[in-house]
């Protein structure tokens, strides 16, 4: 059996899913259906499960779906593994300089070490613009990670 896909999980694709009115057609919710099924590895670190569970419970009482915020928390939760990333890309002005939005490099962070092959972001102000539109890459300190889109990814990784 072939390794499974890597990934970073930004919060902006949970938000996706939560604010989806098709869940059948919506991108985002096969993400979540792929981490569910095992056909990815999402790695978290504590910054970011803290980040997750506090936009998606604000989010999901705005919108009218605590039940289905609460849901996605608990699947992203239960199947990502923790990591305890020592390289901080927040310490890095040059990296910041580019990034543009500094609470955005704990994503960086956890990619870095844990040599994932995708981060999957719908924050097309911060995450995607950080890529290299042609390759649809970023690379810092002789690594490179592919930063898709939900759909893009869905595309190009799932079946």
């Amino acid at each position: 059996m072939a390794d499974k896909i890597r990934v970073v999980l930004d919060t902006s694709v949970l938000i996706s899913a939560l604010k989806t009115k098709n869940p059948k057609r919506s991108p985002a919710w096969r993400v979540l259906k792929a981490l569910r099924t095992g056909e990815i590895t999402n790695f978290i670190s504590k910054e970011i499960a803290e980040e997750m569970q506090e936009k998606l419970l604000v989010i999901g009482d705005e919108v009218g779906r605590p039940n289905v915020a609460d849901y996605i928390l608990t699947l992203v939760l239960n199947k990502s593994i923790m990591v305890r990333p020592r390289r901080k890309f927040s310490d890095d002005p040059e990296f910041l300089k580019n990034l543009r939005d500094p609470n955005d490099a704990k994503f960086f962070d956890v990619a870095y070490v844990k040599k994932v092959d995708y981060i999957i972001s719908e924050n097309t102000k911060h995450i995607v613009q950080m890529r290299d539109e042609a390759t649809k890459t970023y690379r810092f300190d002789g690594r490179k990670v592919k930063i898709l889109r939900a759909g893009e990814f869905v595309r190009e990784a799932l079946r």
